[in-house]
C-alpha cells in the first residue's frame, strides 16, 4: 500500500460528522496536523457549499471542497467555483414535473444553497424521518414557495435534486422508475432520501477533476465514506476507507474499515496511515 498520501477526501454526514452532526476536537486537531504535513484535506459531500459545518470553515488550511455529490468543486479561499457539472434549468424542470405524482418532497441545490418548498418543510412530520435526517433537512434548506417557479425566475443551473420519501417502498418505486432516463444518475446518502445528478456527475468525478487541477495522482488519494453516494469516490481513490457504521457494500469495497463516526474513525485512520501513529 502506498502511504504517501497527498489528498484526503472525506464525506461528512455519517463519516466526518458524529451522531450529533459535529466534528470532534480530536478530528479537528488531526485534520490540522494532516494539513501541516502538506496533505490537502477535502470535504466531499452531498451538501451544498453553504451547508459546510462551522468547524471546517474555522480550519484555515482547508481550501477546496467537493459539493452536491461532485456537481461543484469549490475554492473556499477564493470563494469561486473551479469545476461544475450541473443540470440545465430546462432539464431540471422536466424531471421535477415528472416526479410530482409520487409521494415525495423535492428540494434542489443551486448556487451553493439548497432550496426546499414551504408546505412540505412545514409538515416534515408527515415523512416520519429519523432525527438525524430531519435535522439535516431543517438545517440546510432555504425556503421557497415552489422550486419550479424558483428555477424559472433565477434561470440558474441546478447542481442536484434531492427527494425525501415517507416510505421506503415509495423510494424503491421511484428508484426503479428513474431507470428509464439515460441522462441522470442517482444515489442515496440518508434513509428515505434519493439524490439525482447528471449522468457522470458524482463524488468520484469531482475528486478526479480536483486531483488533475492539483497535479495529484490517484494512488496518492485517500477517501472516506459510508453510503451509496460515496461509491464512485471509492472507485477512484487509491485507498478507500469505509466507516464501521457504513453500508456493508461500502465496507466490502474498501481497502480498510475504520471505527464508526461516533468514535473518531476518520481521525484514527488518518493518524495511522498519514501521520504514522499507533492508534487506540
Amino acid at each position: 500500500m502506498n502511504t504517501d498520501f497527498l489528498l484526503a477526501a472525506a464525506d461528512m454526514d455519517g463519516t466526518l460528522l458524529n451522531s450529533e452532526r459535529k466534528i470532534t476536537k480530536r478530528t479537528q486537531e488531526t485534520i490540522k496536523k494532516v494539513i501541516d504535513r502538506g496533505v490537502y484535506f477535502v470535504p466531499a459531500t452531498g451538501r451544498a457549499v453553504n451547508a459546510l459545518p462551522e468547524e471546517l470553515k474555522a480550519i484555515e488550511g482547508i481550501r477546496y471542497g467537493i459539493f452536491s455529490n461532485g456537481a461543484t468543486v469549490y475554492d473556499l479561499q477564493k470563494q469561486e467555483v473551479i469545476y461544475r457539472n450541473h443540470f440545465d434549468p430546462k432539464r431540471a424542470l422536466e424531471l421535477i414535473r415528472c416526479l410530482r405524482p409520487f409521494d415525495l418532497m423535492i428540494s434542489i441545490s443551486q448556487g451553493g444553497q439548497s432550496f426546499g418548498e414551504r408546505i412540505p418543510m412545514e409538515h416534515l412530520d408527515y415523512y416520519e424521518l429519523d432525527e438525524n435526517t430531519r435535522e439535516i433537512v431543517r438545517g440546510s434548506r432555504k425556503i421557497v414557495e415552489n422550486v419550479e417557479d424558483h428555477i424559472i425566475e433565477t434561470k440558474n443551473t441546478i447542481e442536484k435534486m434531492t427527494l425525501i420519501f415517507r416510505t421506503m417502498e415509495e423510494r424503491a418505486r421511484v428508484w426503479e422508475w428513474l431507470k428509464r432516463f439515460d441522462d441522470i444518475q442517482y444515489s442515496s446518502s440518508l434513509p428515505k432520501n434519493l439524490e439525482i445528478s447528471k449522468r457522470g456527475c458524482n463524488k468520484g468525478s469531482g475528486l478526479m477533476h480536483l486531483a488533475k487541477i492539483l497535479g495529484i495522482k490517484r494512488e496518492n488519494i485517500m477517501a472516506f465514506g459510508d453510503a451509496d453516494n460515496d461509491r464512485e469516490m471509492f472507485e477512484q481513490a487509491g485507498f478507500a476507507v469505509a466507516m464501521e457504521n457504513g453500508l456493508e457494500e461500502m465496507k466490502e469495497m474498501a481497502d480498510y474499515v475504520t471505527d464508526t463516526n461516533r468514535e473518531d474513525g476518520v481521525a484514527k485512520a488518518m493518524e495511522r496511515f498519514i501521520l504514522g501513529k499507533d492508534v487506540t
